[in-house]
């Protein structure tokens, strides 16, 4: 067997450069944008080195950007480059084209290298689990005492809880699917799994549970796939009733309670100590079955506070909320009058917690998936009295969603441009008369929605062709995990701006790139089956 030349050897080294970026970028995902952002350089690097070394980089380049499939997967980039022309924003324009390098970076570097082994796209889907698990774990140790305050989103500190939960979502489908023949190993991912779906349901995370869902639901009708027509579409159809089923019930739990409206006159007039009480029978807020704005002693709760507490009633509790509020629902929560003697049945735990902002005796005390839940009811019956969506997630994204079709439909053929998204909703929020606060006039919250309002119909379809036509040229859909990423993504695309953030795009960018281009000799057979490793380029 003959020698390798020093070129291959170089070939090799770099190669090995190139692979630990590519490693390192899916490790880096739950953790860091600078580390993640240099796993990028160092990626490039070793693919320009390779190249060098294969005396193959013009070929490269030449192949990345003439080849008609990464160009459709790089075509979201390019749009939004060529978006910047039209764009009176160019400030914010050349900043949301920033932060989509990553498709450009790993679209081009993956379709124009070697195809990778089964082995090594196994190993990147391993390593990006077990970081995102080894995360969490950080979290809940750093961060998890805001657990028992209900504040989930303080619990994911190093990346947003949106994107966290796409991660513990992707994971918990590669543990999953991965099934090495050590019997150790498999219940090591077991434990992986657990951990993944038990920390989505601990933080009571509604968008990651909602992908996770989304992507075992995708899997299970892949996987009856084989079976007798009978036993194979009975399962399908279960797929889509369960689901159904589980929305309404949801729905269910989302309308309005019946409640018997209150009445000013049958209220108690005055306080223990004389004083009148402040009652609103128009505010629909109630807590833990109690209404909060009624039987509120203002002078005798502003004395009476400052005998327990060293925060001012208008101070600002620890979650930067006007404390009074968070007095008023927590005293509700416990069914006391909001006055002197009210405050006599606090206790000094009670005390402490208002003053980290917990607002209801609940909070910290049930799952918080049930008090995710019943956060959004309470939304939804404010919304549906006074109209008042300000400050809550799932109301804002209500007026978000109707601002932007509103946009959508003045430029249906044309969008407003890459960076004109952001003076478009300010224009629009204005001649609306929009009742969100000014803190609270974000866009979208919907990728599909905010690439319409971008580029217009035709954009939209040519970035969705860009999305789809590499994969059925690859057939990445043969990939059992590419399916469950697949829908992960495209579901979070329905409630969040995915690609406008570094994490969000480098999600996309690096996992799409992964299974079209990093597995497509392995594509062209039936599921995951090995590959016969690639050769080295050699020099030309």
């Amino acid at each position: 067997m003959a020698a390798a030349s020093p070129a291959d050897a170089w070939v090799r080294r770099f190669g090995l450069v190139r692979m630990a970026g590519l490693f390192i970028a899916a490790a880096a995902l739950p953790w860091n944008n600078v580390l993640l952002s240099n796993a990028q350089i160092l990626m490039v690097l070793g693919w320009l080195g390779e190249g060098l070394a294969a005396r193959s980089l013009g070929r490269r380049f030449r192949q990345a950007f003439t080849g008609p499939w990464t160009l459709a997967f790089i075509g979201t980039f390019l749009l939004h480059a060529a978006g910047i022309i039209w764009s009176e924003d160019r400030a914010w324009a050349f900043d949301l084209t920033r932060i989509l390098l990553p498709v450009l970076v790993f679209g081009v570097v993956l379709s124009t290298s070697p195809p990778m082994g089964e082995r090594a796209i196994r190993d990147v889907l391993r390593t990006g689990a077990w970081s995102v698990v080894a995360s969490t774990v950080v979290c809940l140790v750093v961060a998890g005492g805001h657990l028992q305050s209900g504040d989930h989103r303080a619990v994911s500190i190093f990346i947003s809880h949106v994107r966290l939960g796409l991660l513990l979502a992707l994971a918990g489908c590669v543990f999953i699917l991965d099934r090495p023949p050590q019997r150790w190993l498999r219940a090591v991912h077991g434990l992986g799994a657990t951990w993944a779906v038990g920390f989505l349901l601990g933080i009571g995370s509604l968008s990651g549970l909602s992908t996770l869902c989304a992507a075992l639901v995708v899997l299970a009708w892949r996987g009856v796939g084989g079976a007798r027509p009978l036993v194979r579409w009975s399962i399908r159809a279960a797929l889509v009733l369960v689901p159904v089923a589980a929305l309404s019930i949801l729905f269910g739990m989302l309308r309005p309670r019946p409640y018997t409206p209150l009445r000013v006159e049958d209220l108690g007039e005055r306080s223990a100590g004389g004083e009148p009480y402040y009652h609103d029978v128009a505010d629909p807020q109630w807590e833990n079955g109690h209404p909060v704005w009624v039987h509120v002693a203002k002078e005798e709760l502003e004395r009476g506070w400052a005998r327990r507490s060293r925060r001012g009633l208008y101070d600002k509790d620890a979650r930067g909320q006007l404390l009074r509020g968070t007095l008023v629902r927590y005293m509700a929560s416990k069914g006391l009058r909001k006055d002197s003697v009210g405050l006599l049945g606090l206790t000094d735990e009670d005390v402490r917690r208002i003053e980290q902002g917990v607002p209801s005796v609940r909070t910290g005390r049930q799952p918080l998936l049930v008090a995710r839940l019943e956060q959004l009811r309470m939304e939804l019956d404010r919304y549906r009295a006074i109209g008042d969506p300000n400050g809550h997630s799932l109301t804002m994204r209500l007026a978000y969603w109707r601002t932007g079709w509103w946009i959508a439909r003045q430029h249906v053929w044309t969008g407003v441009g890459t960076g004109d998204t952001r003076p478009a909703f300010a224009q629009a929020y204005a001649e609306l008369q929009s009742p969100l606060d000014s803190a609270w006039r974000n866009r979208a919250h919907n990728e599909f929605l905010t690439l319409l309002i971008s580029f217009g119909l035709p954009g939209l379809l040519f970035i969705l062709a860009g999305w789809v036509a590499p994969v059925v040229a690859f057939r990445a859909w043969r990939h059992p995990v590419f399916a469950a990423w697949a829908a992960i993504f495209l579901v979070s695309c329905l409630t969040e701006d995915t690609l406008e953030t570094q994490t969000g795009a480098t999600f996309f960018a690096l996992y799409a790139a992964l299974f079209v281009f990093g597995g497509r000799w392995l594509n062209a057979q039936a599921g995951l089956q090995a590959a016969p490793p690639h050769a080295p380029e050699r020099s030309a």
